[in-house]
């Protein structure tokens, strides 16, 4: 990494460079994005004292799952099995699991219940963030029987709020 920036650094003397980090697997810019507009904070944010706290290290989900501190898991639109290490996504697969995705993935396999949605930008309309933050309308192009995850959290929220 420090030989990247520094190489960065260095051709700044002749013209204009940027590094930017790969972001994982398709909208995870605009899962950091969102959050950040939302809370001033990009990831480990912590609400359970009624406002967002932010400590990477103590509130992320690896962090949390590690030290086994949650109690049951909502995943949406991500595959933590396959990207977590294992010590996390043991106590994953022992508490209660609800997985929200278009996909089937090793995380839906280990889950209580798997809710299906649309796929954004294909059954459903959405917006999604390129790796350099550019948001992008997405248009619906084909019909799902399944709702849009915005649609099917509209509904749980809904639900518990009641």
């Amino acid at each position: 990494m420090d030989a990247a920036l520094r190489l960065v650094r260095d051709l700044n003397d002749y013209t204009k460079f940027s590094i930017t980090p790969m972001r994982g697997h398709y909208n995870v810019t605009g899962a950091g994005s969102t959050m950040a507009w939302v809370t001033g904070y990009p990831f480990a944010v912590n609400f359970s004292q009624g406002y967002p706290v932010h400590n990477p290290g103590e509130f992320s989900a690896v962090d949390v799952l590690a030290r086994k501190e949650c109690d049951a898991a909502l995943i949406i639109a991500s595959d933590p099995v396959a990207n977590f290490p294992a010590e996390t996504w043991k106590h994953l697969a022992a508490i209660p699991t609800i997985v929200i995705d278009p996909k089937v993935n090793l995380t839906s396999k280990i889950a209580n219940v798997c809710i299906p949605v649309a796929t954004a930008g294909i059954e459903a309309e959405g917006t999604a963030y390129r790796m350099d933050g550019v948001p992008l309308r997405l248009k619906k192009v084909a019909d799902s029987p399944w709702l849009s995850d915005a649609d099917v959290l509209s509904q749980l929220i809904e639900k518990v709020m009641a």
